[in-house]
């Protein structure tokens, strides 16, 4: 592969990189970039409560189909998948690589990962996807500005938790063009049963805030409907209404407007600890009456930009990344 350096386009939005960096960087010290604010100094090796470490860990990078067709498209997302998640969901479908160490990642330095990006464009995908970045932004920023640097032109996807810290999503303005954030509840109390963390909805709701004013509340498209710019709000509905599906949109609703995007995900399948017997209410996967209730419901609102999911997605969505094709399992629509 030859890739021909370019020059930084002069139209960019791109703040300062030294102020950039420089948040960035305090936070490898006294580590803020997510809602936990643990405060961990990375640089001496100060265990943080997602388990991150100094350098961008990285457990998985290739192309991807699986994604929401305005960015997926027939070519695929370039997906970068990062070790480690600011959540402790107990039924997480990526938990080989979000709450266990059962997967080996490669840490990557930023101009190790600036190349990993270029490959991917050269590759042809329609969109470099960052799958959850939170935790190794002090890495991604450097490289996203050195990959722009030299060539990366393909839009770049934020594929987020939703439990980011304003603070490090400002850092990121201008590098990310696609925000696909989770929003996954709408108490705290269901956020710390099932996910572990504490004042989850003030922090989604500011994070997805923020990401609406930096790249708008609706989806820009090109002329063959592969998305350029704007926010994707993700909504997986879990059964028995424990995801407070309808307090959700109706917030989305309220506060974004009734265009902002969203994606209303059938996929759940009991895995991870919801597998064990421990969470009882969590071990059926969702019906099809619970699900038509919340698409009316979202329909109801008024929503007018709602991507919805087969319920067979909950065979199909459900990677595993101890093989070298995580998401390659028979019957995969990708």
């Amino acid at each position: 592969m030859t890739i021909i350096p370019r020059e930084p386009d002069p139209e960019s939005t791109l703040s300062p990189p030294s102020k950039r960096y420089t948040y960035l960087d305090q936070q490898l010290d006294r580590c803020a970039l997510c809602g936990n604010q643990c405060g961990a100094n990375r640089i001496t090796g100060e265990e943080t409560v997602c388990g991150a470490a100094l350098e961008a860990e990285v457990a998985w990078i290739g192309v991807h189909k699986g994604e929401e067709p305005p960015i997926s498209g027939q070519r695929g997302c370039g997906n970068i998948f990062f070790q480690h998640c600011c959540l402790a969901c107990v039924y997480c479908q990526n938990w080989q690589i979000s709450n266990s160490d059962s997967v080996p990642s490669t840490r990557h330095s930023a101009e190790s990962l600036a190349w990993e990006m270029l490959r991917l464009q050269e590759a042809g995908v329609h969109s470099v996807g960052l799958v959850t970045p939170t935790s190794h932004l002090p890495t991604i920023a450097k490289a996203l500005v050195r990959a722009k640097s030299l060539g990366l032109r393909v839009p770049v996807v934020y594929n987020s938790s939703g439990y980011d810290s304003v603070e490090a999503l400002r850092a990121m303005e201008g590098l990310v063009d696609v925000y696909l954030p989770d929003m996954k509840y709408a108490s705290d109390s269901m956020a710390r049963v099932y996910s572990g963390i504490d004042d989850y909805v003030a922090t989604s709701r500011k994070a997805v805030l923020e990401m609406a004013r930096q790249v708008g509340n609706g989806l820009q498209l090109d002329s063959s409907g592969i998305v350029t710019r704007g926010l994707l709000v993700r909504h997986l509905v879990l059964p028995g209404g424990l995801s407070d599906t309808v307090e959700v949109l109706e917030w989305l609703g309220r506060n974004l407007g009734t265009d902002v995007a969203v994606s209303l995900m059938s996929q759940y399948k009991p895995a991870y600890q919801a597998c064990t017997g421990l969470y009882p209410e969590l071990s059926e996967k969702l019906s099809a009456e619970e699900y038509d209730f919340y698409l009316a419901v979202a329909q109801g609102i008024g929503l007018k930009n709602i991507f919805v999911q087969e319920l067979e997605s909950s065979e199909t969505y459900n990677p595993d990344f101890q093989s070298d094709t995580p998401f390659d399992r028979p019957g995969d629509s990708g």
